[in-house]
């Protein structure tokens, strides 16, 4: 009779467990973030990494990531060169136009930066970019930068 009894309590513990409700917080925010942050180890000291690309590559195509629901328009991104962790010179080194576009019903979007092709003049500058955002979306903290390093030949050897 006892082994029944435990049987039994045993499967109305399971049976009762069963209907309890679990209510489990959905985020509802909305962030975008660098695709090569999420998955590119950081550069020593910093919280963004660094990629390394020759200046005659010309297009460079970063992705950027809406951590949301999708959206029914096209959203509007703005992002920004950061001075500090930048040595490439607009116009002279690369082009950017500072905002990309996260089309309607994605998840992605495309930041293009033009690398100028400077020639064989040796060294390499680099270029920090950083995730503003838009009024509804904002950065990841943790994902939102992401440097270029635009390597540059050295010039032949005079002969």
């Amino acid at each position: 009779m006892k082994k029944i009894l435990s049987i039994f309590s045993l499967v109305m513990v399971f049976v009762l467990g069963s209907c309890i409700e679990q209510n489990y917080p959905i985020w509802e925010g909305a962030e975008v973030e660098f695709q090569n942050a999420v998955t590119t180890a950081p550069v020593a000291g910093q919280n963004y990494p660094r990629l390394t690309v020759a200046n005659t590559v010309g297009t460079v195509n970063l992705q950027v990531n809406l951590v949301a629901r999708q959206r029914a328009s096209d959203e509007t991104i703005t992002y920004r060169v950061v001075p500090e962790g930048t040595t490439a010179v607009a116009g002279t080194d690369y082009n950017v136009s500072g905002t990309l576009t996260i089309p309607a019903n994605s998840s992605f979007g495309t930041l293009s930066v033009a690398v100028v092709n400077t020639g064989a003049i040796g060294g390499s500058v680099d270029l920090l970019l950083e995730l503003e955002g838009n009024a509804t979306i904002q950065p990841s903290e943790n994902y939102k930068r992401v440097q270029l390093r635009i390597t540059r030949p050295n010039p032949p050897a005079a002969g």
